[in-house]
C-alpha cells in the first residue's frame, strides 16, 4: 500500500526533474553573469592599438588599427623607438578610430618589438614579434606536415571505405545515369518507366557512397584543424609568413610576395592529397 501511495497520480509528474533543470540553469546564469565577471573583470574602455598581423617576418606589411584615440588626428609610430614610415589612411576618424594605416617591418632580431602609436595627445603601445622559425624551414615544416596528414587520410580511407565496392557502385550509377539521359533524349516513355523503378535503389547507392566518404571527413577533420593550430602556435601565429611566391596570385599571395600559414597549408594539403590518392589508388 505504501508503495502505491507513494506514486504520483496518473497524468501528473513529480517536480524533481523540473527543479533540477531550473537549478542547473540558475547556477549557469550565476556563473556567467556574477562569478566570471568578478574573477575576470572586463578591460576598462580606453585607447587601444592593434597590429595585423602581430607576428611576421621583417619586410612584411602590417596594418595598424585603433580605437578610442584622439579624433581627427594624424598618427605617427615608432618601432623600438625608431621612426616608422606610414602609408595609407593614417588619420583617425571623428570617433577616434584608425584603420588602413600600414608600415613595413624593418630588419630586426627574433622576438618581441615595441610599436608606439602617437595621436598627438597620447602614445599607445602594441607589440610585434619576429618568429624564430622562418622560411625555408617553416615552408618545409608545413609541407611535410601536409604530406603526413595526407598519408593519415589515405590510411583512414582504406580502413573505412570499401574501395572495390565503391568502384562497382559508381560504375553502376554512371551506367544508370547514362541510360536515363539517352531515354530522356529519345523520349522513350517505356524505357523511362522501367528506369524509374530503379530510381530509389540508385539514390540509396549514391547515399552509401557519400556516407562512406563523409565518415572519412568526420574522422580526419579534427586532426587537420588541430595540427593547423598547433603549427600556428609554434611558428608564430595564424597569419605568419611561411613561404614566398614569385607570382602574384590574388588572395593567396600578399603584394610583397609572401604567403601566410593558412594559404600554404591549404595549398599543400590539397596538392599532396590529390597526388597521394592517385598513388595509393584511393580514388574511385
Amino acid at each position: 500500500m505504501s508503495s502505491k501511495n507513494s506514486r504520483a497520480p496518473k497524468g501528473q509528474r513529480r517536480p524533481g526533474l523540473a527543479l533540477l533543470l531550473v537549478g542547473v540553469v540558475g547556477v549557469a546564469l550565476l556563473a556567467n553573469y556574477v562569478i566570471v565577471p568578478y574573477l575576470f573583470p572586463p578591460a576598462l574602455p580606453g585607447p587601444a592599438v592593434s597590429l595585423a598581423p602581430s607576428t611576421d617576418l621583417a619586410g612584411s606589411i602590417v596594418t595598424i588599427g585603433g580605437k578610442e584615440l584622439a579624433p581627427n588626428q594624424t598618427v605617427t609610430a615608432t618601432y623600438d623607438n625608431a621612426s616608422l614610415s606610414l602609408s595609407g589612411t593614417c588619420k583617425t576618424d571623428p570617433k577616434g578610430s584608425l584603420a588602413g594605416c600600414t608600415f613595413i617591418v624593418p630588419q630586426s632580431s627574433v622576438g618581441p618589438h615595441l610599436v608606439a602609436v602617437n595621436d598627438t595627445v597620447r602614445t599607445t603601445l602594441a607589440h610585434f614579434s619576429i618568429p624564430g622559425i622562418r622560411p625555408p624551414e617553416s615552408t618545409l615544416i608545413v609541407t611535410l606536415t601536409s604530406v603526413g596528414l595526407g598519408l593519415v587520410t589515405q590510411f583512414v580511407t582504406r580502413r573505412f571505405v570499401n574501395l572495390d565496392a565503391e568502384r562497382k557502385m559508381k560504375a553502376e550509377l554512371a551506367d544508370y545515369n547514362k541510360e536515363k539521359r539517352e531515354a530522356t533524349l529519345a523520349k522513350d516513355k517505356a524505357r523511362l518507366e522501367k528506369l524509374a523503378r530503379r530510381d530509389l535503389a540508385m539514390k540509396q547507392t549514391q547515399s552509401k557512397i557519400q556516407t562512406a566518404r563523409l565518415k572519412v571527413t568526420g574522422i580526419t577533420i579534427v586532426p587537420l584543424l588541430g595540427v593547423y593550430y598547433l603549427m600556428a602556435f609554434f611558428l608564430g601565429g595564424l597569419n605568419v609568413t611561411v613561404a614566398f611566391s614569385p607570382y602574384p596570385i590574388p588572395y593567396l599571395v600578399n603584394p610583397n610576395g609572401t604567403m601566410a600559414l593558412f594559404w600554404w597549408y591549404i595549398l599543400s594539403s590539397f596538392t599532396f592529397s590529390g597526388i597521394l590518392s592517385k598513388l595509393l589508388r584511393t580514388t574511385t
